[in-house]
């Protein structure tokens, strides 16, 4: 089980991980912190950390916000790491505005993910492996 504690400079606190990010073709890595957001469709990845990645655009797709207004995106390939847990080609959105990762539906629903939110602390689960009771 890999077991990451709420970000707390967030009001209220946010569930986030580490991350690591690859790209097979240049074998550059980068770990970074998520925010797990099971309200984005796809994971969003500033666009300065896929060009240390070497990270070319794959595909362009429109993207709508939660606001409704609507720009168009480049997926780009990559590899997903958290922890023991590989997710191999997936293909993120080059985030040009924003700074932070957003790990969306696109990864989290290939998860076994436990939200602890009185525990503020988030449980990412091996697959057939059984969450730990809490210590409260």
């Amino acid at each position: 089980m890999n077991e990451f504690p709420y970000d707390a400079s967030y009001a209220p606190a946010l569930p986030v991980c580490t991350v690591t990010f690859s790209v097979a073709s240049t074998g550059n890595k980068i770990s970074l912190q998520a925010v797990l957001d099971t309200g984005a469709d796809a994971t969003l990845i500033p666009l300065d950390f896929l060009q240390q990645l070497g990270s070319r655009r794959a595909i362009e797709v429109g993207l709508r916000s939660q606001w409704g207004e609507r720009r168009d995106v480049f997926f780009h390939l990559v590899d997903v790491q958290i922890g023991e847990i590989m997710l191999p080609g997936v293909y993120v959105v080059g985030d040009d505005l924003g700074n932070e990762v957003v790990l969306g539906r696109d990864v989290i629903n290939r998860l076994r993910l436990l939200l602890d939110g009185p525990e503020s602390v988030t449980k990412i689960l091996l697959t057939g492996e059984k969450p730990r009771q809490s210590r409260r």
